[in-house]
């Protein structure tokens, strides 16, 4: 069930139009276990460096200087390409994730064509209110890292205890009534 999903997130160098990404996160799930990979971007040659926000940037705890040595912008877009074929990519804002996973796979000339969904509607997608409810209070309890790899787990986080809870229900279900 949630083999299909790639949760994503992005940190930016602001929330302008121009705005880049300067760290990917994504947590994808095989046979029900989150794995989670990040890595920063050194920016694209041709991405606008004035579009560089450091009180921004300061709420992640980044600066220029800790992408001067990340990974291309190139060699990033195509290491998160396998992680997220074939799935569907869901995050918290889709608007700003879109913009800049564009903006990420434009470096190796492709497109991400698909619609990236809101986190709120997969959820409801994939889970009973009651589901929701053990995502919403697993998710309440934690801190927001504003790291990507970090964001990206915690989200999963909180679907993988809804999960957790409704394999535990259907087991009780299923189990042989005492006499």
């Amino acid at each position: 069930m949630l083999d299909d999903y790639v949760i994503l997130d992005f940190e930016a160098s602001s929330r302008w139009v121009e705005s880049w990404p300067i760290e990917v996160g994504a947590t994808w799930f095989e046979q029900s276990k989150p794995n989670t990979w990040s890595s920063l971007i050194k920016p694209a040659p041709h991405w606008n460096k004035q579009d560089f926000d450091v009180f921004h940037s300061a709420t992640h705890r980044l600066s220029v200087k800790d992408l001067r040595d990340a990974p291309e912008a190139t060699q990033v877009a195509l290491t998160l390409i396998p992680h997220i074929a074939g799935r569907t990519v869901v995050c918290d804002q889709p608007d700003y994730i879109q913009h800049w996973l564009a903006k990420l796979f434009e470096t190796v000339h492709l497109a991400h064509t698909k619609p990236v969904t809101s986190f709120e509607e997969a959820s409801k997608e994939l889970f009973s209110d009651e589901g929701l409810r053990i995502i919403d209070e697993t998710l309440s309890g934690q801190a927001e890292p504003r790291r990507a790899g970090p964001d990206s787990a915690r989200l999963a986080s909180g679907w993988e205890a809804a999960l957790r809870e409704q394999n535990k229900r259907f087991t009780l279900e299923d189990s042989p009534s005492n006499p």
